[in-house]
């Protein structure tokens, strides 16, 4: 389900467009998604082509990047204080307007710079993959502020009562409003590798490799990129970053857009090398049919040298059946805890199709398989679900 490479000789359905008008704006589009930045950089319309649904909010602009003042009262670097919120400034201080890096294809990107202070600047480049579902911003920023809070927003054209943020092995939803006192304390929460806003029908996801800080207020949605405190550590975060975000607008549910996968994907992007010969066959040691089940880790056991841990689980919210299949060699398939300790009751049956598994929602399933030298499900090998 990623945004995969594809060989030079190869023509995708709808390459990618980048044009350039008068007023030094730039339009993208690859068929999926159509994008329009100003010069500074900032995301004027994002539609999705089939619908024309539009993205961003009328008369705003996403993409832009804010500055806080952040001075908590007690300790600096685990301390964020609601006041901050009042000290907001947009960055408009354009350092090197839009210019055009890749002019499309299988690939089409802008690049600008701004400026943050006198100290600091932000460099980023906005990508476009071809048959890719999300506009993509490879960012970098050098950092020498104090007690300063980066952000960006983007003012979204949805509106919902509540938002969506990924934790480990799972999702939950948090209000978007601040109609009580709790609600208020939560002016920021954690967030992994997404978050979404969606409303019945369209939604957009925000997708990040490394960022944890996050918040959806009404429509506006929020991304914290760096801070600068100055206790313990006087240079914490100073001195050069490089992060990558993504916005991606989709129909129906986030589930049914596959937001999960595409953050994945972000994060795990695919790595080419060169084939050995033009006829080498496709091959992957597992596979899983079911969209809503993430395998999320395979490893080495820890005390078997014939085993592998084999780690699912359900990231939907759904109760499901699917099939782990693999190219391995295997003989017997045990489930076990997250401390790799086998369950001996439990032998899961292998099955010529693979293994059979029911997950309930957001449960995580661990098996230990061992290996024989035997192709085909019918021979050891240890597996951890």
């Amino acid at each position: 389900m990623g945004c995969s490479a594809v060989e030079d000789s190869l023509t995708p359905p709808h390459p990618v467009t980048v044009t350039k008008q008068a007023d030094g704006s730039v339009t993208m589009e690859n068929g999926v998604i159509a994008a329009h930045l100003d010069s500074m950089g900032r995301v004027m319309s994002l539609r999705l082509v089939h619908s024309g649904r539009e993205s961003v909010q009328d008369g705003h602009c996403a993409n832009q990047f804010v500055i806080f003042d952040d001075v908590p009262l007690y300790w600096d670097a685990w301390d964020v204080m609601d006041y901050h919120l009042e000290t907001r400034k947009p960055i408009t201080t354009l350092l090197k307007p839009l210019e055009i890096v890749l002019a499309g294809g299988l690939r089409g990107s802008v690049k600008f710079s701004l400026q943050i202070s006198e100290r600091s600047v932000i460099t980023q480049e906005v990508i476009l993959d071809a048959m890719c579902p999300y506009l993509r911003f490879l960012t970098q920023v050098d950092w020498n502020e104090a007690h300063r809070f980066l952000k960006v927003e983007f003012p979204l054209q949805v509106r919902s009562m509540n938002a969506t943020y990924e934790i480990q092995l799972g999702h939950l939803q948090r209000p978007t409003h601040w109609n009580t006192s709790w609600d208020w304390a939560r002016f920021e929460v954690w967030s992994h590798k997404w978050m979404d806003l969606s409303e019945h029908g369209f939604g957009v996801a925000l997708l990040n490799d490394c960022k944890y800080g996050a918040s959806v207020h009404k429509n506006v949605m929020s991304l914290s990129l760096l801070r600068a405190p100055k206790s313990p550590d006087a240079t914490a975060d100073i001195g050069p970053h490089e992060f990558t975000y993504a916005v991606m607008p989709h129909r129906g549910s986030f589930q049914e857009a596959g937001v999960i996968h595409y953050a994945y994907n972000l994060n795990f992007p695919l790595h080419t090398v060169p084939a050995v010969s033009a006829q080498c066959p496709a091959w992957s040691a597992f596979s899983v049919h079911s969209p809503a089940v993430v395998l999320e880790t395979v490893k080495q056991a820890e005390d078997r040298l014939d085993g592998l841990v084999v780690r699912l689980y359900e990231s939907h919210g759904s109760t499901v059946v699917t099939w782990l299949q693999t190219s391995l060699p295997v003989k017997e398939a045990i489930s076990c805890d997250l401390l790799e300790r086998p369950d001996l009751s439990s032998h899961l049956p292998l099955e010529e199709h693979g293994l059979k598994l029911s997950f309930t929602p957001f449960q995580v399933r661990s098996r230990l398989p061992s290996s024989t030298g035997q192709p085909g499900w019918g021979e050891a090998f240890p597996c951890q679900l």
